[in-house]
């Protein structure tokens, strides 16, 4: 193989490459970067606003059997305010859209842990969290909020979530 062919190969593969990424990055999911001001942004967005904050992982088996039960309540509910944030690395985006596939949940807006130093990215949230997971965040209109560790029953989640679905 020529010098000139070789080029023109890598270019193309270099193209394609670049085409893939391009795609993967408008794939379903709207997943996007969380870094250190990114859950203060996300509260002055949602001023005057009541939301549930779901914080999961791609590794957390009751993080799963949680995401199932908000998907329910989402379909149920479209208009339930429900943020999610994959404590997960944002390189495993492909796996996280796949669960959220799974779920119902890839269409709305969620975020993944954009920084190695994650345990400034858990205070950002809450400096009372410490990692444990799955955890879940009911904030009210005033931004009062009532954290849960563990996973969630059902009837736990209809409890905390109610006063979103009597407000929206």
């Amino acid at each position: 193989m020529s010098t000139r062919n070789l080029i023109q190969v890598t270019a193309l593969t270099l193209c394609m490459l670049t085409h893939v990424n391009v795609m993967a990055q408008d794939s379903p999911g709207n997943i996007s970067a969380f870094g250190n001001s990114s859950f203060a942004e996300l509260k002055t967005e949602l001023s005057g606003q009541p939301f549930v904050v779901s914080l999961w992982s791609v590794d957390c088996l009751p993080c799963r059997v949680e995401l199932e039960m908000l998907g329910e309540l989402k379909r149920q509910n479209p208009s339930f305010p429900l943020v999610l944030i994959s404590t997960d690395s944002i390189e495993q985006r492909e796996e996280a859209i796949y669960i959220l596939e799974e779920h119902a949940l890839d269409v709305i807006d969620s975020w993944m842990f954009a920084d190695a130093f994650v345990e400034r990215l858990r205070f950002s949230i809450d400096p009372s969290w410490h990692g444990e997971l799955p955890r879940s965040y009911f904030y009210a209109k005033d931004h009062s909020f009532t954290a849960h560790s563990g996973i969630l029953t059902r009837e736990k989640l209809l409890e905390l979530s109610g006063f979103l679905l009597v407000e929206n």
